[in-house]
């Protein structure tokens, strides 16, 4: 046995013994004083980690149980709104049954007052409740709560929300089929028996409006709206048997309408949506007029003929019954030559006349083959057959009004619209329509971006040429080479297309091969052109090209207002419109809306009028290209709105409108160089409300009859959206109940991890406090050890 006195073992052993003791204690004391098993993250750091997770989720859960417990108080207070305006439906109810007895002998004035308050308040208490068109509830409602986990796809975000769509649960009087959008014929004009004059009796049997039907014993309406718009409008042929006064009229029509929209097409079904209803709307003279009403639907309507237009009150006076006119001719420019005159060797190929506009969604061409000796009496028999036939041009109500030998071609349109024809390949101009070369002089294609001559004198003398550039108005140039050589000739007309704006900006230029010209435009520009006089210089004469005035269009008087639109509806003004002839013009309209969660939607669509896409050359295709694309967006929000063509006066030009039952939208107009397509370039136009549209009313019998079925439909509509509020309540409910049960077990898993087990820790504290008195004693014999070495010094 060894003694030491500068190193004490056994002490430095005791006081380390001692020092995990007293930590050992210190930590128990901790947890035993906080009840916590992790105090600090060296007690623990994964179960830290795992329990500080869990009190994450704990909060998220708590906050989310608190959010669904806001939304079910929402739906709630919806939901008692509701049953509110269950029982003002079933008062209107009461009081349009009581008017619509035949033997009421009370004043249904008194009754209409008390049934409009009711429609009023109806409205007010869902705006109150924020289930208006556009209110604040109205839309998709999402609420977080929580404790959702990514699976299959879905992340944990998505998993952890609940939501109702209200989108489609408004209970507005509007929402509910009470309101609507109306379009009216003119109120002045009374078309009840009240009327000797203009009643619908009278207008019915009036001679000239009955010869201005297409097929006798009816009368047609056109209607356009979102999905059938454009070549896709809806021709209403009306049943006039029996149509002896506004009430039976108004039957007949609707049973029109019923026809129409059950023909098994996209359009027809969309008009069958649209829910469009004919009705007798009385003013508070008492006077009668006929109009049509849509709960949901933004449309136009228009008379088809002489007879409907007067039904639209349309009338040449309030004591003639005959409707105004809607016929619109077109003169040719020139006289048609005379009888018996043949075509000729230069003039045999083809000549194609096109038609543009009154409603055509893209260009109809008739083909006319002509021989050397085909006479212009055959070539007008001809025209005249093909139009007639043609069953695009007769669905647009174009004819031949006037085909006669030695006098100038007359073309007519039967329902008010513009329309243009033009002619190409007619290089002697028989049919007075102007002698511009098809693509291969008398025959090829109507127009074209490059064309190549033959070889020409190239003098230097001045020759006339006519260019007409998509169509447009005729431009006249003289060149006259500067050189006699194909060069001079080529570098003469490239001057001159610099020199005019209108083939400047057209992109056209000459080239040599060196041996003939091509005129090409070089943006994609389609152009028609001929040489005028006896020397061909360029080598593009055509012997006995004249020089033609343009096709003169003469429209019938007060032709827009047989357009009605149905007010109560978001429109925008109305756009002017200039056809888009040049290749590099193209124009994109921006159509935005947001949709029923407030979230914004666009549409681009470009016009242009080049190789790539040809659908601006008029307000008809114009309109198609619009339309067309909304429809193809499938964007449910943008596919509300519509662009119909409209005219601010009866000579007007034809513009575009738009409308919708949107609560807003907005149309971006973009630029181009020629400032051609939709006006008001660099704008964005806001629609408007236009009209107070429709609502239902119980001041006659007929009326009363109409609110009684549109009540019931309406109580339908308001179980349905309170059902949509009733499943949303469970719905928060039970995802309340599970957020509760997770919440509960989440605090237990935390506890397990986090607590501490105080009868483990009483017990390990107590084990502490008899190793620290061992501990102590211990130590103090350890230091007294080299004191006892001493006495051996002294020994």
């Amino acid at each position: 046995m060894s003694f030491r006195v500068n190193t004490n073992v056994a002490s430095m052993q005791s006081r380390e013994y001692l020092r995990q003791t007293s930590e050992a204690q210190g930590r128990t004391i901790n947890r035993v004083t906080s009840g916590l098993r992790i105090v600090a993250s060296g007690d623990d750091a994964a179960g830290l980690a795992v329990a500080n997770s869990f009190r994450s989720d704990q909060a998220v859960l708590a906050q989310g149980v608190r959010n669904a417990n806001d939304g079910l108080s929402a739906l709630q207070t919806i939901d008692g709104g509701i049953n509110n305006i269950g029982r003002l439906l079933d008062r209107a109810r009461t009081l349009a049954t009581q008017s619509a007895s035949g033997t009421f002998s009370g004043d249904r004035n008194v009754l209409n007052s008390e049934f409009s308050s009711v429609i009023g308040e109806i409205d007010r208490q869902a705006q109150s409740v924020g289930l208006s068109s556009g209110g604040s509830y109205a839309k998709s409602l999402s609420m977080f709560i929580g404790g959702g986990r990514t699976a299959n796809g879905i992340s944990s975000t998505a998993n952890g929300s609940v939501g109702v769509d209200l989108s489609t649960s408004t209970v507005d009087a509007r929402s509910l089929g009470l309101k609507g959008v109306q379009a009216q014929g003119v109120a002045s004009t009374d078309i009840g028996t009240g009327s000797a004059s203009t009643s619908v009796s009278a207008i019915v049997n009036d001679t000239t409006n009955r010869t201005s039907t297409a097929v006798s014993g009816f009368t047609d309406l056109y209607f356009r709206g979102s999905g059938f718009s454009d070549g896709d409008q809806i021709r209403v042929s009306v049943n006039l048997s029996g149509a002896t006064d506004a009430d039976n009229l108004v039957i007949n029509i609707n049973a029109a309408i019923d026809s129409a929209g059950g023909v098994s097409t996209q359009a027809a079904t969309a008009f069958k949506n649209a829910g469009i209803r004919a009705l007798v709307v009385t003013d508070a003279t008492g006077k009668k007029s006929l109009g049509f009403t849509s709960p949901s639907a933004a449309f136009q309507v228009a008379a088809g003929d002489r007879l409907s237009n007067a039904l639209l009150g349309n009338v040449t006076s309030s004591v003639n019954p005959t409707g105004l006119t809607l016929t619109n001719t077109l003169t040719g420019g020139a006289a048609t030559a005379a009888a018996a005159t043949a075509f000729g060797a230069a003039g045999a190929g083809t000549v194609t006349v096109r038609f543009q506009g009154a409603n055509l969604t893209s260009p109809v061409n008739i083909a006319l083959t002509v021989a050397a000796g085909t006479t212009i009496d055959q070539a007008l028999a001809s025209l005249t057959s093909a139009v007639s036939s043609n069953s695009t041009l007769q669905a647009a109500g174009i004819s031949v009004q006037t085909a006669t030998a030695g006098s100038a071609l007359v073309f007519a349109n039967s329902r008010g619209e513009r329309f243009e024809v033009l002619a190409s390949g007619d290089v002697q101009n028989r049919l007075g329509l102007g002698s511009f070369r098809g693509s291969s002089g008398a025959g090829g294609t109507f127009d074209y971006s490059t064309i190549t001559g033959a070889v020409g004198t190239f003098a230097t003398a001045a020759q006339s040429l006519e260019f007409s550039i998509g169509g447009g108005p005729t431009q006249t140039v003289s060149v006259t080479p500067a050189a006699a050589t194909l060069a001079g000739a080529t570098a003469a007309l490239n001057a001159t297309f610099a020199a005019t704006a209108a083939l400047s900006a057209a992109g056209l230029k000459a080239t040599n091969d060196g041996t003939v010209i091509t005129i090409a435009s070089t943006n994609g520009s389609n152009f028609r052109m001929t040489a005028l006089g006896a020397t061909d210089i360029f080598g593009f004469n055509s012997t006995g090209a004249t020089s033609v005035a343009d096709a003169a269009e003469t429209q019938a008087g007060n032709t827009d207002v047989n357009f009605f639109l149905g007010g109560g509806a978001q429109q925008t003004s109305l756009l002017a419109f200039s056809a888009i002839r040049n290749g590099d013009d193209d124009q994109t309209i921006t159509v935005s809306a947001n949709d029923s969660s407030g979230a914004a939607q666009t549409l681009a669509v470009v016009l242009r009028n080049d190789s790539t896409v040809r659908n601006a050359g008029s307000v008809d295709e114009a309109i198609d290209a619009i339309n067309t694309a909304l429809q193809q967006s499938n964007n449910s929000t943008l596919q509300q709105i519509v662009a119909v063509k409209d005219k601010a006066s009866p000579a007007g030009t034809e513009g575009i409108r738009f409308t919708s039952t949107l609560a807003a939208f907005r149309i971006g107009i973009g630029t181009n160089k020629s400032t051609t397509g939709i006006g008001n370039q660099g704008s964005v136009i806001s629609a408007a409300t236009v009209g107070t549209g429709s609502t239902a009313g119980i001041s006659s019998q007929e009326a009363a009859e109409r609110a009684v079925t549109s009540l019931g439909e309406a109580i339908t509509k308001l179980g349905t959206a309170q059902a949509v509020v009733g499943r949303g309540q469970n719905q928060f409910t039970f995802a309340v109940n599970l957020a509760q049960s997770q919440l509960t077990n989440l605090a237990a898993s935390e506890s397990r991890v986090r607590d501490a087990d105080l009868a483990e820790e009483a017990a390990n504290l107590t084990k502490a406090g008899i190793l620290l008195q061992a501990g102590i004693s211990a130590l103090a014999q350890a230091n007294s050890a080299p004191q006892q070495v001493v006495s051996l010094l002294r020994g």
